[in-house]
């Protein structure tokens, strides 16, 4: 009888034990969405150059004022905030370089495809 009741018990709390295992409904966490932080970047700074209203060089030499104009050049935007300076690319901003959490951001953004929906 003894017995019976010991093999019950841990039979119980061995089936308890194993039901405690970690759930499949876990909640995924989203990966971190870039581009809108990537277009608040370039709002804050190449909007005023590169944009269709800012004068006599309009967008020059691309305007960036549509999320399109921003996905299109995505290879461009990388290249002149990181890539070696050349006769064919410059450094972007005119005004200085941008913070380094700035080009991380459109680095990764880069990185992930340069989408407005990443």
């Amino acid at each position: 009888m003894k017995k019976s009741k010991i093999f019950c018990s841990i039979f119980l709390i061995a089936n308890l034990i194993s039901s405690c295992s970690k759930s499949d409904s876990t909640p995924i966490l989203p990966e971190t969405v870039y581009f809108p932080q990537v277009k608040s970047i370039i709002s804050t700074n190449c909007i005023s150059c590169h944009s269709s209203t800012s004068g006599i060089w309009t967008g020059r030499p691309m305007k960036l004022d549509l999320d399109t104009d921003i996905t299109s050049n995505y290879a461009l935007i990388k290249a002149s905030i990181i890539d070696p300076v050349s006769l064919t690319n410059r450094r972007m901003p005119q005004t200085g370089t941008l913070s380094a959490s700035n080009i991380d951001i459109i680095v990764k953004w880069y990185n992930k495809g340069g989408k407005s929906t990443d």
